[in-house]
């Protein structure tokens, strides 16, 4: 069975198929849309919400995602809470889609689609949740694109979403999402972002979709975001999407308050490793050292030239390691002014570390460089 699913076959929810044909928002619009209610929805108990675009081709059985079977199996299992998904698909004028409209646009008008359109027909039969903690986002390519725009206008509404191949490449109307990104690096906004693209992904006179994904998880790595990129082998379709949709669905909601809670995977990051920083071409190594007492994390960093070094406020959760130290004093030139803090921005990929250091200074120019680890046996 695809995506990673089990055998046994958990409570099955059920799928209603309707039509909206009374917009305001996208006037002569007729659409399709699906509800996908798990069998452990209470009249009496609010549901947590997903909302997909290009719905149909997450809610398709025979397509590669089957989100129903995997919301069946992870709300069974408590990975996930009960939750509520809506597959909107987009709107139809006689025949001709309004997908380009709807999803590659300025402004917030497909996001009022939603919350005043869509999520209030669905909230006249179903009891949703009324917190941001309990909504999620998704979409592919120009829809992942939407999801995201959607969630990052609406922090007040969303606060995680799934971007699938996204079209990260386009530019809506300027509106150069990356670069907004890296403006919110001293306040981000509070989203959770999980990206999955393939390597072989579209490029035409747009843009390079791939570059596009790289370029905004970069952007989000520099903001300090809680965000995940899985990079595949595959090209513009959701297959890869698909095979991850568990884990993806595992990662987002993974610290609900109504979801069963693991301890992280710390022998993943326990032991001495080998740290490589790239300054401007120049590569300097130091051994970091983690170990556990209790639940607590301790570590050290060390140079060979100068010691070592204690580091602290260390977190490691969702696969991202994250720890400060002062700088040695090499460290301390990297910044247009004198640096302060060291602070080190990984994640666990398959037994290495990935990710950056940046040095935290009085100015407001600050650099990241690129931080890698390998583990010595």
């Amino acid at each position: 069975m695809s995506n990673n699913i089990e055998k046994e076959q958990p409570p099955k929810g059920r799928v209603e198929h309707r039509r909206f044909e009374s917009s305001r928002i996208y006037p002569a619009t007729k659409r399709d849309y699906w509800i996908y209610i798990p069998s452990q929805y209470q009249e009496t108990c609010p549901a947590c919400l997903m909302v997909f675009q290009d719905g149909q081709a997450y809610v398709n059985d025979d397509g590669p995602v089957k989100a129903a079977r995997v919301f069946d199996e992870l709300i069974h299992n408590e990975e996930m809470p009960v939750t509520i998904g809506i597959f909107v698909s987009p709107g139809l004028i006689n025949q001709i889609s309004t997908r380009s409209e709807e999803y590659v646009a300025t402004g917030d008008v497909y996001a009022r689609f939603l919350l005043e359109e869509i999520i209030p027909e669905v909230s006249k039969d179903y009891l949703l949740v009324n917190n941001r903690a309990g909504r999620a986002i998704c979409g592919m390519s120009d829809g992942g694109l939407c999801a995201f725009a959607v969630a990052w206008q609406r922090t007040d509404f969303f606060s995680k979403v799934i971007c699938h191949i996204a079209s990260f490449a386009r530019h809506i109307e300027g509106a150069d999402f990356p670069h907004l990104v890296r403006q919110t690096r001293n306040s981000p906004k509070p989203l959770r972002v999980f990206l999955a693209d393939g390597k072989n992904d579209l490029n035409l006179n747009e843009g390079n979709w791939t570059l596009g994904n790289l370029n905004m998880a970069s952007a989000l790595q520099f903001s300090k975001y809680d965000y995940r990129l899985e990079l595949g082998p595959g090209g513009h379709d959701l297959a890869h999407g698909g095979e991850l949709f568990p884990e993806t669905l595992r990662w987002l909601w993974r610290d609900y308050p109504s979801v069963k809670t693991t301890l992280p995977a710390y022998e993943e990051i326990l032991g001495e490793w080998e740290m490589t920083t790239n300054f401007y071409g120049t590569h300097s190594k130091t051994s970091l050292f983690i170990s556990k007492k209790n639940d607590a994390l301790l570590g050290t960093i060390q140079d060979e030239r100068e010691g070592e070094i204690a580091i602290g406020d260390i977190t490691y959760q969702g696969r991202s390691l994250q720890y400060s130290h002062t700088p040695f004093s090499f460290q301390a030139k990297w910044g247009k002014s004198a640096t302060r803090t060291m602070l080190a921005l990984l994640r666990y990929e398959k037994g290495t570390l990935k990710g950056t250091l940046r040095g935290i200074c009085e100015t407001d120019t600050s650099y990241d460089y690129t931080f890698s680890g390998v583990r010595i046996p």
